[in-house]
């Protein structure tokens, strides 16, 4: 297996497991904005740890798209959460996940990554899977805040894969725009907690779940900045967000949320999809 096509494999499983648990964690009460800043709090550590390990904690100017992707970050992920507040996983995360196009499309206008038909005709089958999974959550007026809201996160993630790949591109390491990006999280996640008048849980799950989701996401975003090292955006970026499988599995299996033809063809449609991007 390719180098890129096996980190974009992990981040997948990282991202997918922490989209679940942002879902799970609604039903045992965690609020917004301890909940950000605890995942932060474990996300820094954790990305700092992983670029000692690899040797890459150097500093450059290249570094500022890790930052500005850490103010993006914490827009996306806190319009998730929220959006999840209001709907279920297993039709808003798919929504999220589109964001590989706009990453896609970006990279292909400003980078100059090629599109040949097999990453077209992948592209396709992961738009079709998308849009039997969750477009059917606008049809219901009381969920289009949080449709709103999924679409929100969309875009703000389909910029930091672009940011990602230009950051490579200008000398920054994975690790350290992974670093970076934590810093520029913590920036607004630290603020935020405070205009809340946030307090921090002292234990239970309100504790516990939003520190194993900042380690998830550390080690989700620095497999997919290794990935980008190996391959194009336009490839390593669609599976890496087809996340929204496992967490679709896990949200049907473990929290009973309903599944239907549409969702099981969604899943049909983004392995394919997986399949068609790691041939071409």
């Amino acid at each position: 297996m390719p180098p890129e096509i096996a980190y974009a494999l992990v981040s997948l499983g990282c991202l997918g497991v922490s989209d679940f648990l942002y879902r799970w964690g609604h039903r045992a009460g965690v609020e917004g904005a301890p909940f950000m800043l605890l995942q932060n709090l474990a996300y820094m550590p954790t990305a700092v740890a992983m670029a000692l390990f690899r040797d890459e904690l150097v500093f450059s100017a290249a570094l500022g798209f890790g930052f500005l992707n850490g103010v993006l970050a914490f827009s996306a992920f806190l319009l998730l959460l929220y959006a999840l507040r209001l709907g279920e996983a297993v039709s808003l995360v798919p929504i999220v996940r589109l964001n590989f196009v706009v990453t896609a499309l970006l990279t292909i206008y400003f980078v100059g990554e090629s599109l040949n038909l097999n990453k077209a005709v992948a592209i396709g089958l992961a738009v079709c899977a998308i849009i039997a999974g969750g477009a059917h959550v606008a049809a219901a007026a009381r969920r289009r805040q949080a449709l709103l809201m999924a679409v929100g996160a969309m875009i703000c993630f389909g910029f930091i894969g672009l940011f990602y790949k230009l950051g490579l591109r200008a000398g920054a390491a994975p690790t350290a725009l992974v670093v970076a990006q934590s810093l520029g999280t913590f920036a607004l996640a630290m603020p935020f907690a405070l205009w809340r008048g946030a307090r921090l849980p002292r234990r239970g799950v309100p504790l516990w779940l939003p520190l194993v989701c900042g380690v998830l996401l550390s080690a989700s975003y620095v497999a997919l900045a290794i990935a980008f090292t190996y391959g194009e955006a336009v490839v390593v970026a669609p599976i890496a967000q087809l996340s929204f499988v496992l967490t679709g599995v896990l949200a049907v299996v473990v929290l009973k949320e309903h599944l239907t033809l549409r969702k099981v063809i969604a899943v049909a449609c983004a392995s394919l999809a997986v399949v068609v991007f790691a041939q071409g």
